[in-house]
């Protein structure tokens, strides 16, 4: 299997991923994605998940106000022949954003019939909040997801 790197996450590298459909269809009632991209970019850390070359996943946070930010993953379909290893990075990237990333609250909205997206916010260590009815760009509710821990300096 080709190993998979981690690198900074670049606007480009969303027009790389065969997204999933869950995926594919929310985003598509946004902003074009190559724009939503560039916004994501600048708004926090943000990282992709490559093998030999090829963007596989693409996510990060964007900070809401100093310390709280929203997470945010796109998928793309061949993630999950790489789904330990993903998981894994994620979870240490979350970790670093609580350690050394100035955040004390991270937080994600899921789908509420997305169960592979459920299944990963609560193994990242978030724990389900709340229903938000109406969230979706398409009027889907969502669930919301979040953490919260105190951050040391």
């Amino acid at each position: 299997m080709t190993p998979i790197r981690i690198i900074p996450f670049e606007p480009g590298h969303a027009a790389g991923l065969c997204l999933r459909p869950e995926a594919s269809a929310v985003l598509s009632r946004l902003s074009p994605l190559p724009e939503l991209a560039r916004a994501y970019a600048a708004a926090g850390p943000a990282w992709t998940l490559a093998a030999g070359g090829w963007p596989l996943v693409c996510g990060g946070v964007v900070r809401f106000w100093p310390g709280v930010g929203e997470l945010w993953c796109w998928t793309g379909q061949e993630a999950a022949q790489w789904a330990v290893a993903f998981a894994r990075v994620a979870r240490g990237r979350m970790a670093a954003l609580f350690a050394t990333g100035g955040f004390h609250r991270l937080q994600a909205h899921v789908r509420e019939d997305d169960a592979p997206a459920k299944r990963f916010a609560r193994f990242l260590g978030l724990a389900c909040e709340g229903r938000c009815p109406g969230y979706g760009p398409d009027e889907s509710t969502h669930l919301i997801y979040g953490r919260y821990s105190k951050w040391k300096a």
